[in-house]
C-alpha cells in the first residue's frame, strides 16, 4: 500500500512542478496556489507512504536506498511548507518541488524490499533522530545547490545581456543569494547535530564514539568544508557567484558522502549492512 501512496505523491509533485513552471512562464497568479496545494497533497500522500511502511515493516523506514531517498524528498517538501508560511513567495516552491519530484522518480528505481531481518542496532530510537537530522542538512544543502546553479546561469544571462523570457523565468540574483545566506547556517546546524547524534548512538552501543568508518570520515570532511563556507560568508563577506559555486561543490561532496561512500567504500553505514548476517563493528 505504501507504494500506492508513493506513486500518488509523485503525481502530485509533478503536477505542482508544472503549475510552478506555469507561474514562472506566465506570471499566472492563480497557478501558484494550485501548485502549493498540489505539493501539500503530495506531502500528505508521501507521509502516509512512510507511515504505512514504518507500521507494517516493523522498522523505521530508512533501511534501504529507496527509504533514504524517499525520506530525503519528504524533508525537502517539509522544509518548503514551513518556509512557505514564513515567506509566501512561490519562488522557493519552484526550486524545492521539482527537486523533490526528481528525487522521488529516482527513488522509484531503487531497491525496495528488505529480504532479511535487520541487525538489532537499527531497531533503536537513535536511528530516526540521527538519520533525520543528517537528511535535513542534506535537504537544505540540495536547495542551496539548485539555487546556486540558477544564480550562475542568471548572472551569465545578465552579463551577456540576454534579458529575454529565460531571464524573467529565473528568480532574481538577490533572491537566489538569500537562499544561500539563509540556508547555509541552517544546513550546517542540522549537519552538526546529525554527526553528534551519530556519535552518541555509537557510544551507547559500542562504548566509543568514533570509529573512522569511511562515512564517518567523509562526514567530518563535509563538516569542515561547510564550516569553512560559514566562516567565508560571515567573516569574509563571500556572496554572489563565489557562494553559489561553493554551494554546488559542497553538495557534490554531500552526495558522495551520502551515496558514493556506501557504494564504493562500504563500512557499517553501507546499506548492505542493515540486514542480519553482515558484519557491523
Amino acid at each position: 500500500m505504501e507504494l500506492v501512496f508513493y506513486k500518488i505523491a509523485i503525481l502530485f509533485y509533478i503536477a505542482a512542478s508544472l503549475a510552478y513552471l506555469l507561474f514562472l512562464l506566465l506570471s499566472s497568479g492563480s497557478s501558484a496556489p494550485i501548485a502549493f496545494w498540489c505539493a501539500a497533497a503530495g506531502f500528505v500522500a508521501h507521509s502516509l507512504s512512510i507511515l504505512h511502511r514504518a507500521i507494517f515493516s516493523g522498522f523505521f523506514p530508512l533501511a534501504t536506498p529507496f527509504d533514504a531517498v524517499s525520506c530525503f524528498a519528504w524533508i525537502v517538501v517539509g522544509i518548503f511548507i514551513v518556509v512557505r508560511y514564513r515567506d509566501p513567495s512561490p519562488i522557493f516552491g519552484s526550486i524545492a518541488i521539482p527537486l523533490a519530484a526528481v528525487l522521488m522518480l529516482f527513488g522509484s528505481t531503487l531497491a525496495y524490499q528488505v529480504d532479511q531481518p535487520l541487525v538489532p542496532i537499527l531497531r533503536s530510537w537513535w536511528l530516526p533522530i540521527h538519520v533525520t537530522l543528517a537528511l535535513a542538512g542534506n535537504a537544505v544543502f540540495a536547495l542551496m545547490a539548485v539555487g546556486g546553479l540558477m544564480y550562475i546561469f542568471q548572472e551569465r544571462l545578465i552579463k551577456r545581456k540576454r534579458l529575454g523570457r529565460l531571464h524573467k523565468l529565473l528568480p532574481s540574483l538577490e533572491i537566489l543569494d538569500s537562499i544561500n545566506r539563509r540556508g547555509l547556517p541552517l544546513g550546517f546546524f542540522f549537519l552538526t547535530l546529525g554527526i553528534i547524534s551519530g556519535a552518541l548512538w555509537a557510544g551507547s552501543v559500542w562504548g566509543y564514539y568514533w570509529t573512522w568508518d569511511p562515512k564517518e570520515t567523509w562526514s567530518l570532511i563535509t563538516w569542515f568544508a561547510y564550516a569553512a563556507m560559514v566562516h567565508q560568508r560571515a567573516a569574509l563577506g563571500w556572496r554572489g557567484k563565489k557562494a553559489a559555486l561553493l554551494a554546488i561543490l559542497g553538495f557534490v561532496l554531500v552526495m558522495f558522502t551520502f551515496f558514493g561512500v556506501s557504494l564504493l567504500m562500504g563500512g557499517h553505514h553501507a546499506f548492505k549492512s542493515v540486514v542480519a548476517g553482515t558484519t557491523v563493528p
